[in-house]
């Protein structure tokens, strides 16, 4: 099956690169990236479409309940979840908070990356795979928003190098054994690590099966057990039900990631531009072919890993795409079509780019590796690419203009409210009271989470202060309202009747809020509407609260 020493292009000692300064560029690139990453986090961008979906889950829900489908068609890991709500639970609803897990699993990562690549490379190849890792801009991006990508990556991470730890020593097996107990909490943190967990499995047969290692037979037939039993566990507790729910909504999204089977060269174009555009966008990359100055890189290093018969690294590096592959054929996971869904993927490909260049830089005699310039040359463009990174977060701190101009409204709106008197939000969003019909309106999600996190009446468990209620400080009801539900207008003027009883309405205002999605303003405007009251006689803050029993919500 090959050597199992780190593998060095050129030869060992003849790189171009002195050993010192090999050291001082890995750690360079290694403090780039945590900056980038750092940066990213402390600019606290407002929480974009994809990430409110995740937040308003967490809103009112507990552990159990978030193992029911989720709202806005989402699906997500429930270990991820249960992580997410209880940073929640501890820290309070912010964007940091959200965001805290997604950026330690990255900061982990980079240095798991360090000690993965280091098991397999040297010289020039670990330089530039550390280099390309550190300023990848799908690693820095998902270092902070609310989604699981983040995670996808150090689980994978874990997963590889408890394999190749084993890899580089058959005989010893803790380290298979070690991948018995972490496979199950690997799935059900990362749906996608089933990939690299069927990997590794068919990889570490064929080590076992070249070697003759007999006693290595035992814990990788348990480790199989453990995996597919946890799979089928996860998928039975919570991602089936989650899946059922938005399966045809996502197919229909993901209808370019599903391989054409009809035609062997429609499918051979199909593969081509996969690899060469979003799936392979490290240290950069995009729609339409934008990757495809890495694809080369990773063909060069497939070709460089069979010269030398690494055969079981190749089977390693190979199989989770495969399986992934085989997935999209039976419609049930994309393949490519966003680099965010082939995130797990990402310690694969930067390895493989990281050799594949150090392959193309060192081509020819020994002689002419000896020459630093290329090698100098690319890692000062990938060191532009992590600075501009930066530079790019400090001048434009939010994915879209939308999201600012969202979160600017809510701190205006809610502090603006609590100003000018007794705030209470009305359970008049989406699936609740008032709405009688209606899906996951999307634009809700962020109105939520705003709320949550820029309105102090909704910060605080507290009930509202009625006793405080007088013609100088108003009872403003807020409640939100989009055209695309269905309101019970039955149960809002019961309501309304209700509260007259006790209270004067003194103003009635709506707000409108302007979504725009991809640079397009969408076909309808949501509002936030406010009921202004001031109370009708001298009635006792418990008489009061019988109005509010309806319209009250307390998060």
């Amino acid at each position: 099956m090959g050597g199992r020493e780190p593998l060095d292009l050129p030869a060992a000692g003849c790189g171009p690169l002195a050993s010192r300064l090999e050291r001082r560029l890995i750690w360079t690139f290694l403090v780039l990236g945590i900056a980038a990453r750092t940066v990213r986090y402390l600019l606290r961008f407002p929480l974009w479409e994809d990430e409110a979906f995740i937040g308003a889950n967490l809103l009112g829900r507990g552990y159990l309940g978030l193992l029911e489908p989720l709202d806005y068609h989402q699906v997500c890991p429930f270990l991820f979840l249960w992580v997410e709500l209880t940073l929640v639970k501890l820290l309070g609803f912010t964007e940091y908070t959200l965001r805290l897990f997604p950026f330690l699993c990255s900061l982990a990562s980079l240095f798991l990356f360090r000690h993965l690549a280091g098991q397999l490379l040297r010289g020039t190849a670990l330089v530039l795979a550390i280099a390309v890792f550190s300023v990848a801009y799908p690693e820095i991006r998902y270092a902070a928003e609310v989604k699981p990508y983040g995670s996808d990556v150090l689980v994978s991470l874990l997963l590889l190098t408890f394999a190749v730890r084993w890899w580089r020593r058959p005989e010893d097996n803790r380290w298979l054994w070690g991948l018995v107990f972490l496979g199950p909490l690997a799935v059900a943190f990362s749906y996608p690590a089933v990939f690299v967990g069927g990997g590794i499995s068919l990889a570490a047969a064929a080590v076992l099966w070249r070697t003759h290692c007999r006693c290595g037979w035992m814990p990788w037939i348990l480790y199989n057990l453990t995996l597919a039993g946890s799979f089928a566990a996860v998928f039975l507790l919570a991602s089936r039900g989650q899946s059922a729910a938005v399966l045809e909504v996502m197919r229909d999204c993901w209808s370019k990631a599903f391989p054409p089977l009809q035609s062997p060269l429609e499918l051979l174009r199909w593969l081509v531009a996969v690899h060469a555009s979003d799936m392979l966008a490290h240290p950069f990359g995009g729609p339409n072919y934008g990757s495809t100055l890495t694809l080369p890189c990773c063909a060069a290093a497939v070709v460089a890993l069979y010269r030398r018969r690494r055969f079981a690294l190749l089977l390693l590096c190979a199989s989770p795409p495969a399986l992934n592959l085989l997935a999209a054929a039976m419609r049930r996971y994309p393949y490519g079509g966003s680099v965010r869904l082939a995130l797990y993927l990402a310690p694969i490909i930067c390895l493989l780019t990281g050799l594949g260049l150090a392959a193309i830089l060192t081509w020819g005699e020994v002689r002419r590796s000896r020459r630093a310039g290329p090698v100098l040359v690319v890692l000062a463009l990938l060191g532009l690419v992590g600075a501009g990174s930066i530079g790019r977060d400090f001048w434009r701190p939010a994915k879209c203009d939308n999201d600012l101009r969202t979160r600017d409204f809510a701190r205006w709106f809610w502090s603006e409210m609590s100003r000018q008197g007794e705030v209470v939000c009305l359970q008049a969003d989406p699936h609740r009271r008032f709405a009688s019909t209606g899906g996951s309106v999307r634009t809700s999600a962020s109105y939520l989470c705003n709320r949550r996190i820029y309105s102090p009446a909704c910060a605080k468990p507290d009930p509202p202060r009625l006793e405080r209620v007088s013609a100088g400080w108003p009872l403003r009801c807020v409640r939100f309202e989009s055209p695309l539900l269905t309101y019970d207008d039955e149960a809002l003027a019961d309501w309304m009747r209700t509260m007259k009883s006790h209270y004067q309405l003194v103003a009635q205002d709506r707000y409108p809020v302007t979504y725009y999605y991809d640079g397009s303003r969408l076909d309808h405007v949501d509002y936030v509407e406010v009921y202004t009251f001031v109370p009708k006689a001298a009635l006792s803050a418990c008489e009061r609260s019988v109005a509010l029993a309806i319209g009250e919500t307390r998060r």
